[in-house]
């Protein structure tokens, strides 16, 4: 990201030259672009941004430059919960790819090239967040909070993984993805899937058939009925499992 004089003078309602003083006065605290060679336009990153909104705190009529200057290499800029809120509200929540990456980064890169994973790996994913969510419930007694969102990441783990041994790509119906990953079974490995298995697919298609009743809070059973979010999570790990089994045994057959 990077900003114009413009621009950063609208984000802090100071004039023009005000900005192109702070950049000349405090440039050692700065980018290169914001003092770049004569005919280029001035250009000023996020961190030079928070540079500014300190230096804004203490800018007066006559300032105290020196001041100013300690509080900077003391990097006080990065103490101020104002500042960090006012970096916060102007950067994108995806943006391009930062430049200064290092280990502490703790971001991920999408799109473009990168690729955040094929349809499987997209299930494992669906799985883990519904298996944190149950262990955030458990730890903070917040099953009734986080139930509907857990179970929504299951049961759309659940798709996913049949989706990813179908090559189905639409439907979100659960009973017709089980019968085509039955068949899929039958016609590549002459067997069908245990009693349980199938369960947890039937009992996902039954409270929600369309995959929007967790989504959206919609209730689609008549009766009441509970869950053990605990089973569910390990019921979730032995069919994830099963998946990852399958998966393997296809790829031996492809070999």
């Amino acid at each position: 990201m990077k900003y114009g004089v413009s621009e950063t003078a609208r984000l802090f309602d100071m004039d023009r030259d005000t900005i192109k003083k702070w950049a000349y006065i405090f440039s050692d605290y700065l980018s290169a672009g914001a003092n770049p060679a004569k005919g280029t336009p001035r250009q000023f990153l996020i961190d030079d941004v928070r540079v500014f909104a300190y230096i804004l705190m203490y800018w007066e009529d006559d300032p105290d430059i020196e001041y100013i200057k300690l509080g900077l290499n003391s990097r006080s800029q990065f103490e101020y919960d104002s500042i960090d809120n006012l970096i916060t509200s102007i950067t994108p929540l995806f943006r391009a790819m930062p430049g200064d990456i290092d280990e502490t980064w703790r971001g991920v890169v999408f799109g473009g090239e990168f690729e955040l994973g094929d349809i499987f790996s997209t299930a494992d994913s669906f799985k883990m967040a519904g298996d944190k969510l149950v262990e955030i419930a458990h730890k903070n007694h917040e099953e009734r909070e986080l139930f509907q969102p857990a179970i929504y990441n299951y049961r759309h783990a659940t798709e996913l993984y049949i989706k990813s041994i179908t090559g189905e790509e639409i439907n979100h119906n659960l009973h017709d993805l089980l019968l085509k990953l039955k068949a899929v079974l039958k016609n590549e490995f002459n067997t069908s899937p245990p009693e349980w298995f199938e369960n947890i697919i039937k009992a996902f298609h039954y409270s929600d058939p369309k995959g929007v009743a967790f989504r959206y809070g919609i209730t689609e059973p008549k009766e009441e009925l509970y869950a053990d979010m605990h089973q569910v999570k390990r019921l979730m790990n032995w069919l994830s499992a099963s998946f990852k089994r399958i998966k393997i045994e296809r790829l031996k057959v492809d070999y």
